[in-house]
C-alpha cells in the first residue's frame, strides 16, 4: 500500500520545517511567541485599524459576490477573530492561529466559530472540505508560501475559493516605515502583484488581483501620483474616487488583494 494523503502532507510539513531552519527562518515556537506578543501588545500596535478594516471589506465583497452560502469557510491566521466574524455570513466558520493567547480571546468573544490553535501547516483540518478559505495578511508572514498555498489546495474542495492578502512589495520599497519595528522572530516576506500572481496560477485560477490603499508611497513613481497639486487637478477632470480606483487596480496600494479557485476538475483527495 503506498502513501496516504496524510502521508504526504506529513512528510511536506516535515520538509518545510528543516527548510525554514536551514534558512535561519525562526521555529514555529519562536513565531509563536512573537504572536502571543502581538496579541498582548495590539493596542499599542494599532493591530486593529481603518487600513486592515478595508482589506477585511474588499475580501467580503469578493466573496458575497460569488454568492456563498451556507458554506464551509475556514479562516487561516484569524489572530483573536475580529475578522473572522463578518465571515459567519456565508455559513460556518473555523478558523485556526499560531498564537493559543489569541485563540483563547476568539472564543470567548465569538462563540458561534469554531476556533484552534496550532500550526496551520500540520493542525489536522479535514482535507476537501472547505468551500472558501480565507488568509488575511498571513501570506506574508509564513515561512514557506509555496507549501501554504500547496496546504489551502489541499483543505478546498474542487471549485472552491481562496481569498488572500499581502503586503505589496513594491510599496514598502517606496514608502517610509508604517508598521513598528519588529522583533527578530516576525516573518515579513512581501510581493509585488506579478509575483503573487505568478505563484497562484501555479494552482489555481486567478479571478481577482488588484490593490487598495495607493496613497503610502512616497518615492520614486509615487513623488509624481500621489502629488498633492497633481492630484488636484486631475480631480478637476475625473472624479477622486476614479483616480484613487486606477491606481489600485494598477497595483501600486499597499495590500494586494487576491481572489482564486480551485479548478473544478481538481482531483479530490
Amino acid at each position: 500500500m503506498g502513501p496516504t494523503i496524510n502521508d504526504r502532507e506529513t512528510a511536506a510539513t516535515a520538509e518545510t520545517r528543516e527548510t525554514a531552519t536551514r534558512s535561519g527562518m525562526p521555529s514555529v515556537d519562536e513565531q509563536r511567541s512573537f504572536w502571543n506578543w502581538h496579541w498582548d501588545h495590539w493596542r499599542e500596535r494599532r493591530t486593529l485599524n481603518a487600513w486592515k478594516d478595508r482589506r477585511n471589506a474588499e475580501i467580503v465583497r469578493l466573496l458575497r459576490e460569488r454568492g456563498l452560502a451556507e458554506a464551509r469557510v475556514l479562516d487561516l491566521g484569524c489572530g483573536p477573530g475580529h475578522y473572522a466574524s463578518p465571515l459567519t455570513e456565508f455559513g460556518r466558520v473555523t478558523a485556526i492561529d499560531l498564537s493559543n493567547e489569541a485563540i483563547a480571546i476568539a472564543r470567548a468573544k465569538y462563540p458561534e466559530i469554531e476556533f484552534h490553535a496550532g500550526d496551520l501547516y500540520q493542525y489536522p483540518l479535514p482535507l476537501a472540505h472547505f468551500d472558501a478559505v480565507v488568509a488575511q495578511e498571513v501570506f506574508d508572514h509564513v515561512s514557506d508560501q509555496d507549501a501554504l498555498l500547496g496546504r489551502v489546495e489541499a483543505l478546498l474542495k474542487p471549485g472552491g475559493y481562496f481569498a488572500v492578502s499581502c503586503t505589496n512589495r513594491f510599496v514598502i520599497e517606496r514608502a517610509p516605515r508604517v508598521s513598528p519595528a519588529q522583533p527578530a522572530a516576525h516573518i515579513s516576506r512581501p510581493l509585488r502583484m506579478r509575483e503573487l500572481r505568478g505563484m497562484l496560477a501555479t494552482r489555481f485560477s486567478v479571478l481577482a488581483l488588484y490593490s487598495i490603499i495607493p496613497d503610502v508611497g512616497e518615492r520614486g513613481i509615487y513623488r509624481v501620483i500621489n502629488a498633492l497639486t497633481l492630484n488636484r487637478i486631475a480631480s478637476l477632470v475625473f472624479p477622486l474616487r476614479w483616480i484613487t480606483a486606477a491606481k489600485e487596480r494598477l497595483g501600486l496600494g499597499y495590500q494586494l488583494i487576491a481572489l482564486v479557485r480551485k479548478r473544478p476538475n481538481a482531483p479530490r483527495v
